[in-house]
């Protein structure tokens, strides 16, 4: 079914070295010379480890597949802006460049909104939805790739994946699926006894009479 999904669609891996991806252009964005794409990346919880609030100057460790992706990005001469509610308060802004700074990254513009010009924003708290659709994607597929390019051993390990089940509900089905198959298990069972005390009692009228 996959392959055949891929075939319909003209899907296919990309390869390590792609060219750069074209922005979103719908008929209805401004057309501006001066226009350059870039990638808006989360903070908490996607750049860097969330946690308990420590302080204003305080940033978790970093997400090490994370911070992989945004070196490869600016390694491809991309643009990458941080986007986190932090930079609401423009004095909280010094303290996520000097962690920035601290993880190898050269500086990068801090924000907390968005323009015409990204491209997409990787955020934990994000939920991708269909354009013009308003149906989110359940899970990473070959329809909700991203459009910028990924790790060498993303294509190779296929790192998008789709959340394991949780076991209890998995059970819980299991044990609807078996009743749904054996339904003599439960209603049937008790009608067929019920129907076999039945004949029993008229089977015994008919010897008195």
């Amino acid at each position: 079914m996959t392959g055949f999904l891929k075939k319909l669609f003209g899907w296919k891996k990309p390869e390590l070295e792609e060219a750069l991806p074209e922005e979103r252009q719908p008929e209805h964005k401004p057309q501006r010379p001066e226009a350059k794409p870039w990638i808006g990346v989360d903070l908490d919880g996607t750049l860097a480890c969330d946690g308990p609030w420590k302080g204003d100057d305080h940033v978790g460790k970093p997400v090490p597949l994370m911070l992989r992706r945004v070196k490869y990005w600016l390694s491809k001469g991309m643009t990458v802006k941080i986007v986190t509610a932090r930079a609401s308060k423009p004095e909280l802004i010094p303290a996520v460049k000097k962690w920035l700074t601290a993880q190898g990254l050269p500086e990068l513009e801090v924000t907390n909104g968005k323009d015409f010009d990204m491209i997409e924003l990787w955020d934990d708290r994000a939920v991708q939805v269909v354009q013009n659709t308003g149906r989110p994607f359940l899970s990473p597929s070959v329809f909700g790739r991203p459009r910028v390019p990924i790790l060498s051993d993303e294509v190779v390990n296929e790192t998008f994946y789709q959340p394991p089940r949780p076991r209890v509900a998995a059970e819980e089905k299991t044990g609807t699926e078996e009743n749904q198959l054996d339904p003599g298990r439960h209603r049937g069972g008790v009608a067929a006894e019920e129907k076999t005390g039945t004949e029993e009692k008229e089977d015994s009228k008919a010897g008195e009479i």
